[in-house]
């Protein structure tokens, strides 16, 4: 028999930083124990640290190993000015 193919969608509000890495964390691994594919849409996000790309990359990194796949759809300026100051290409999130 197939495994249903389950699809979540979340929102991560205006903040991917420290202040809320915690939260984030457990809202987007429910998200990823729950379901085949991922989506995060990225376009509200306003402010974005180091803390934030770091959860993005080890959601990609899990996805990888087990055959999940992740959407980051969206990705806003705040997301991309991080990526940049980090030197840090967006496919590696993607």
């Amino acid at each position: 028999m197939e495994k249903d193919i389950v699809h979540r969608n979340v929102d991560t509000g205006a903040s991917l930083s420290v202040f809320r890495a915690a939260e984030l964390h457990a809202l987007i691994f429910e998200a990823y124990r729950e379901a085949d594919t991922i989506e995060i849409d990225m376009v509200n996000v306003t402010d974005c640290d180091t803390a934030g790309i770091q959860l993005l990359y080890s959601l990609k990194k899990s996805s990888l190993r087990d055959g999940k796949k992740i959407i980051i759809k969206n990705i806003s300026r705040a997301v991309e000015n991080t990526l940049n100051r980090m030197c840090i290409p967006i496919n590696t999130i993607i």
